[in-house]
């Protein structure tokens, strides 16, 4: 009899953990979803309010930002941009979450990486709120944005050295600013759409 009894309780705690962790993976999940809506309608309020108060966001092996000021500026810039994120392959484990994403928003799309695809994104949560975020971008992605940035920047300082010059002393990408970069980099495709057509015009002649 006691034996049976035991088996009950290690069969009903058992179940109550699965429970347990079911119903925390769906809590992260919604999370998740309710960060992905956010930031595709560029609602920027929405969006801080899903993080921790001393928040990380990091680009590994390329740069980071911690804290709500800095946050905060993230998001504006990507709602300024109409940054939309896709994710797939969430795998959820205690407090972290996974997932493949790929991004699209306007400087992509000028940059010529439309999407931008990232290996990972993860989330860590602390009492159901983000307090870290960290992505790693595909090598082929990484190698197409630092080809755009040499052939850009070249073009920009032999023809725009003044603008280029400003941009450069405001140190990063705002969404104060966000509108004289796109301006450069619309023209600076244009002349390359037109030196192609120039080009394979000469061929075909």
């Amino acid at each position: 009899m006691r034996g049976f009894i035991s088996k009950q309780r290690v069969v009903l705690y058992l179940l109550f953990m699965l429970l347990l962790t079911t119903s925390c993976n769906q809590k992260l999940e919604e999370r998740i979803q309710a960060y992905l809506e956010s930031h595709n309608n560029g609602d920027v309020e929405t969006e801080m309010s899903l993080f921790a108060e001393n928040p990380k966001f990091e680009i590994v092996d390329q740069w980071s930002r911690e804290g709500q000021e800095d946050l905060r500026a993230l998001i504006e810039t990507d709602a300024a941009l109409h940054s939309h994120l896709t994710i797939k392959d969430i795998k959820v484990s205690k407090n972290k979450v996974t997932c493949g994403l790929e991004e699209r928003n306007d400087w992509l799309k000028l940059a010529g990486v439309d999407p931008l695809h990232y290996k990972f994104r993860e989330f860590t949560f602390e009492k159901g709120l983000i307090k870290e975020i960290r992505s790693k971008q595909v090598d082929e992605d990484i190698k197409a944005l630092e080809k755009f940035r040499d052939d850009f920047g070249e073009w920009a300082f032999e023809n725009r050295k003044e603008e280029m010059a400003v941009l450069r002393r405001q140190s990063v990408i705002t969404k104060d600013n966000i509108g004289k970069w796109l301006d450069l980099m619309r023209e600076w495709r244009e002349e390359m759409k037109q030196k192609a057509q120039e080009e394979s015009d000469k061929e075909e002649k």
